[in-house]
């Protein structure tokens, strides 16, 4: 099926709402930090509380879609509306526990909104262009997730004011998600019986998708605060050095999205995710091995694009390739994504401060070698995704 209406409120609605996000983000974390006093714990735990909930919301919404594919229009028209709450609510919490709580709310909801609009894009994107569609949805939203930075950084306004604009943004969102969103989308759509939607049931092609969310997951937490620690530490980069090479990198990944789309489109999903990974294992390598600011720019974008790559391929490889349970796959690959943005770098920090050498080298970059590794051992294991049970 092919519905142009959805796909425009999808692309506006996930500009929107990032720029909304990655606004209140920072000012969110800087009111807590220098008006509410908080912790460096108490703030951090707005990640941890945001990622926990929405890891457990994400399979919830994606068991129930398939189940009752009209669930899903529902979702997208209301689902923003609790957001919007939130982040009202954000701008006058007294506490930082109660930001924390808040937070933990607000990435239940999202846990449900946001893979749930993913397979809404999925199937209402034509199917031979559907990697075109949803690498511009990630796309879009990478591009609302830089807005939402630059107006925190333009914007004149205080902590409290700059969550306001953002609560405004979420607002507007929600506006078009009713207006741009029927609420019977796919409620016609009838996929193919499936039998459960257990691990043991879903076919190789779903279990491999959901492994390489895990690992890429675990890439992009990597590149954060321990890749920030192992550049200046290990490579010794000033600070303007290491500003210089994230602001670079990030440009360069931009557009990563739609292009490993249209590849896809042209030369087939599991080929070019399958290259993709490739390409991240190869960076990860070249950034542990890096010596120079050149180098290390380089491989740091090299890592970005692979990602940002893979995030529209799995979603597209899992419409196309798992239809009756498209909406589980994609709401476990976002779980497993956000478990690997939080075990990696977790384990990533215990490494660097428990270790000097592992095997010879310098432990410090032992997690990005040991991240390479298991990205080339999913390539490899692409021709055996591809077989049916």
């Amino acid at each position: 099926m092919s519905d142009r209406r959805t796909l425009m409120g999808g692309f506006l609605v996930v500009f929107i709402a990032s720029a909304a996000f990655y606004l209140i983000k920072p000012a969110l974390a800087l009111k807590l930090r220098d008006e509410l006093h908080a912790t460096a714990l108490e703030v951090t735990a707005l990640t941890s509380a945001f990622m926990a909930a929405r890891a457990l919301a994400a399979p919830l919404a994606g068991f129930a879609g398939d189940r009752t594919p009209g669930v899903r229009g529902k979702i997208a028209r209301l689902a923003l509306f609790p957001i919007s709450v939130i982040a009202l609510a954000y701008a006058f919490a007294p506490e930082a526990i109660l930001a924390v709580l808040l937070s933990a709310l607000h990435g239940f909801f999202s846990g449900i909104l946001w893979p749930t609009l993913q397979v809404i894009v999925g199937f209402s994107a034509p199917e031979k262009k559907r990697g075109s569609y949803l690498g511009t949805y990630f796309t879009l939203g990478a591009l609302g997730s830089g807005t939402g930075y630059a107006l925190y950084g333009l914007l004149p306004l205080n902590s409290t004011q700059l969550i306001l604009t953002g609560f405004v943004l979420y607002a507007l969102s929600a506006v078009v998600a009713v207006l741009l969103f029927s609420s019977r989308i796919l409620s016609e759509y009838s996929p193919q019986s499936g039998g459960g939607t257990c691990l043991s049931s879903l076919p190789p092609l779903a279990i491999w998708i959901m492994g390489i969310s895990f690992v890429t997951g675990g890439a992009m937490g990597l590149m954060n605060e321990y890749l920030y620690i192992f550049l200046r530490e290990v490579q010794g980069m000033s600070r303007s050095e290491l500003g210089y090479a994230l602001t670079l990198a990030t440009l360069l990944a931009s557009l990563s999205g739609i292009l490993s789309g249209l590849l896809a489109d042209r030369f087939g999903i599991r080929r070019v995710l399958a290259l993709t990974l490739l390409l991240l294992s190869g960076g990860l390598l070249s950034l542990a091995a890096s010596t120079s600011t050149p180098a290390v720019v380089l491989s740091l974008a090299l890592v970005l694009v692979s990602v940002k790559a893979a995030l529209p391929l799995t979603r597209s490889i899992a419409v196309a390739g798992t239809s009756s349970r498209a909406g589980s796959v994609v709401g476990l690959s976002n779980t497993l994504s956000s478990a690997g943005a939080v075990v990696f770098p977790l384990a990533a920090g215990y490494v660097y401060d428990a270790f000097e050498v592992l095997a010879g080298l310098d432990a410090r970059a032992a997690p990005l070698i040991f991240c390479s590794a298991a990205v080339f051992l999913l390539a490899a294991l692409s021709p055996l995704a591809g077989r049916r049970k």
